[in-house]
């Protein structure tokens, strides 16, 4: 008996030991899979789920902006009327567009082009953030010289993601005006804002995802301030959970060319239905260059 006590005795430390080697190593995956991720492949996961299905286009324009790797325009209209170049978000989604967002801004008076990131719509290669705007810019150029679309007949129209890369856009070509919904405040608040839809990830919170995501993080403030002369419309869902309105609206403070409007009980996926007649008439008010500063 005083043996097999002895044994019950030297076991359980070890027990408690070996509880506590697998307790550590469990925080320690916990948190480097995500700094893996935020560091390393964060551009994978942005540019993930992508659409392939079937477009309608009137006429398509693939830019080779590397050996592999291509940027597809896609027009909508007659080529004979103002242009809008569209900017969509993430994961693409051309041919649903076309159903709901194109014919908007066709009867606004303007031709879509729309644009496919590489990977999106049948556009070949991976986007990538650090070569995604230099990509864009030279599609837009190659389109603009190809038609009519000079930047004092154009205007920006980004959703999500492609807020973003309008923003960023404009800053280079200068359109006539800029009509976003959707706007993330900058990366690190969006990535977060993914971190909150996962209540297991909660832990995440914690890691500095600014310092971990690097460079650029696409500042929407920033890019308000070096577009000061171009007149931009922010529309932003108060139900948006992944570019959090409360966020967007405090990016857009401060700066006189930029109008925002809220949409109440607008989420990320509808906030530019939702605001029917005030989206349409904020275009065909950038197209005829007459804007109001009114919030």
């Amino acid at each position: 008996m005083r043996h097999s006590d002895g044994n019950g005795r030297s076991t359980f430390p070890r027990f408690k030991n070996i509880l506590r080697v697998v307790g550590a190593t469990a925080v320690v995956l916990y948190f480097a899979l995500p700094v893996a991720l935020l560091h390393w492949d964060l551009d994978r996961l942005i540019f993930s789920a992508q659409s392939n299905a079937p477009t309608h286009e009137d006429q398509r324009f693939d830019v080779a902006v590397s050996p592999e790797t291509i940027v597809v325009v896609r027009r909508y209209g007659g080529a004979g009327q103002a242009c809008a170049f569209f900017f969509p978000g993430q994961h693409g989604g051309i041919d649903t567009y076309e159903g709901t967002l194109f014919p908007l801004i066709r009867e606004a008076g303007a031709d879509v082009y729309a644009i496919s990131y590489p990977g999106q719509d049948g556009a070949k290669g991976h986007a990538r953030r650090d070569l995604l705007p230099g990509q864009v810019a030279l599609a837009i150029a190659q389109v603009s010289r190809a038609t009519r679309c000079d930047m004092g007949r154009s205007v920006f129209v980004g959703r999500s993601l492609g807020a973003t890369v309008a923003l960023v856009e404009a800053s280079t070509f200068r359109p006539k005006g800029v009509l976003v919904d959707g706007l993330g405040a900058d990366l690190s608040s969006v990535v977060r804002a993914w971190i909150s839809r996962h209540p297991a990830l909660v832990g995440w919170q914690m890691l500095p995802v600014r310092a971990l995501s690097g460079r650029p993080d696409y500042d929407a403030t920033l890019l308000f301030g070096q577009i000061s002369a171009v007149p931009v419309a922010v529309f932003q869902g108060t139900a948006d959970t992944v570019t959090p309105y409360a966020l967007a609206r405090d990016a857009t403070l401060g700066h006189s060319n930029v109008t925002f409007t809220t949409v109440a009980g607008g989420t990320h996926q509808d906030t530019y239905m939702l605001a029917g007649d005030a989206y349409a008439g904020s275009l065909r008010s950038l197209l005829a260059g007459n804007t109001s500063r009114s919030r």
